[in-house]
């Protein structure tokens, strides 16, 4: 591929204008805040040297210029400015706190944790949002306005987990750990989230109501993401075989959905048509129920990105909607390009996109009966694709994680569906829903029953810096193996 092959196809302009876009995003935290009014100037000046230079050639270089100098101005837009009143300033001692709940609140076993933006101190209103560590009394609903007594900090990073940055990418910038004499100004507004909500909490009683524990929590995981109600063994297990991310309600999972549902939609009479928009409504469907948290509609994108791939059919073009769905969120929020998340979600379904059919024409051993082998090859790449990003960010893997995580993933598509199946029902009628709901249990046992096992195999690789070379050396291997495939002369 030439420059000059690039600058004749639209679709390669493109492509490389968006990539450009999320590699200034990429080099965000390097840029001084103060230089945000300076690279505006610049970012537009270029612009306008590319609408009116005559070389088709020096124009593109001026448009990957202008669009890189923008990524880099948008970052630093994305924090609080240095001369703004910030909840990051957080007072030497206990102060009044008043704040909006902004999300949905997660009740833990022992305590709530809820998300306040509008926020002040003392009647000074700040910037930025605060996460509280409150009671589980009073009780606390998404809208409601709390006025309470605290001592603010600024949160930390501990146990090699960068915890203020995963705050960060949320715009939560303080926390409260012990507040007292809360008062609760419950919301007297309908919002369109608090409806979602109501509907979530609906779908989460339906399934406690007609599973028992510990299956009921973790199928409530696997669906609408959360791990705060399993045991603290349970825990231990998902962490030692790197199975963690599955309770995160990740695009890993829903894109290994996508795939099994559509391998077996596609399969039937329905037709391809009718079968891929049927996948789409059901995406959106899963979004809603599931609460359209900033990490649901995240994996919701992800999952139709699988969908879209069907659809078009065509790998330039889909490499085009995938660097321009990253791009809008990005451009969105650019924090979360720093969100481990995200990168597992977007890496996750890069490889399921581009590797699953050729890796599951290759996996004749395992049967096609409702979709198992594109299932299984989903997993596959997607384990393998990701398996940098753990490295760099835990600095350690399990030995035993891959083989756990083969016997798993393949599942997680088959237990969302029937547990999805058995709320629906046990929202009508409980006692059917109950009837219905076995296949979800035997599903959830098996799993339980692998994690457990392979959890208590005490194997373990930890080495930080070792485990971060180690990702750089896999990720240069994986980038030059997609460089050789794609554009390697082909052989005649």
């Amino acid at each position: 591929m030439t420059y000059r092959s690039i600058l004749e196809s639209p679709s390669k302009t493109l492509a490389i204008v968006l990539a450009m876009f999320c590699f200034g995003i990429l080099l965000g935290p390097l840029v001084p805040l103060g230089w945000w009014e300076g690279l505006l100037i610049v970012s537009a000046i270029f612009g306008a040297m590319a609408c009116v230079l005559p070389k088709r050639d020096i124009r593109f270089v001026c448009v990957l210029t202008a669009v890189f100098l923008f990524a880099l101005f948008r970052y630093t837009q994305a924090g609080i400015p240095t001369n703004t009143p910030s909840v990051g300033d957080v007072p030497s001692s206990d102060i009044r706190v008043s704040g909006v709940v902004d999300a949905e609140v997660e009740r833990r076993m022992d305590a709530q944790r809820i998300i306040l933006d509008r926020v002040s101190y003392a009647d000074d209103a700040r910037e930025g949002r605060l996460l509280m560590w409150a009671p589980l009394y009073p009780d606390v609903q998404y809208g409601d306005e709390l006025v309470f007594n605290c001592r603010v900090e600024s949160p930390e990073a501990f146990e090699g987990f960068a915890y203020d940055r995963y705050l960060a990418t949320q715009g939560i910038v303080a926390v409260c750990y012990q507040p007292q004499f809360i008062d609760v100004h419950p919301s007297e507004s309908w919002s369109v989230v608090g409806a979602i909500l109501v509907l979530k909490n609906w779908a989460t009683g339906t399934l406690y109501a007609i599973l028992p524990e510990p299956h009921a929590s973790f199928l409530s995981g696997l669906l609408f993401g959360g791990s705060t109600a399993l045991s603290p063994e349970l825990k231990d297990d998902f962490r030692a075989t790197g199975t963690s991310h599955i309770l995160a309600a990740s695009g890993f999972n829903v894109s290994i959905f996508s795939v099994a549902f559509l391998s077996f939609i596609l399969s039937t009479k329905i037709g391809r048509r009718r079968g891929l928009i049927l996948t789409w409504v059901l995406l959106a469907v899963y979004v809603v129920i599931a609460g359209a948290s900033a990490a649901v509609v995240r994996a919701g994108i992800m999952g139709g990105l699988v969908v879209l791939e069907h659809w078009i059919s065509r790998k330039a073009y889909m490499l085009n909607a995938f660097l321009l769905t990253g791009s809008l969120m990005l451009l969105f929020n650019p924090l979360i390009l720093q969100d481990v998340g995200f990168q597992l979600s977007f890496v996750a379904t890069m490889a399921i996109i581009s590797f699953t059919k050729p890796v599951s024409q290759r996996l004749t051993f395992i049967p096609e009966v409702i979709g198992l082998r594109e299932s299984f090859a989903a997993s596959l790449t997607a384990i393998v694709l990701t398996l940098p990003i753990v490295l760099w960010h835990f600095g350690a893997i399990s030995l035993v994680a891959p083989f756990a995580n083969l016997l798993v993933l393949p599942l997680v598509p088959y237990a969302m569906a029937v547990t999805g199946i058995s709320i629906l029902v046990g929202g009508v009628i409980l006692k059917l829903g109950i009837l219905v709901s076995l296949p979800a249990w035997a599903f959830s046992y098996v799993m339980l029953r692998i994690v457990s096992a392979f959890g208590s195999i005490p194997f373990a690789v930890s080495e930080p810096e070792q485990s971060r070379l180690l990702a750089m050396i896999m990720t240069g291997v994986f980038i030059s193996i997609w460089f050789i495939r794609r554009y390697a002369p082909s052989r005649t």
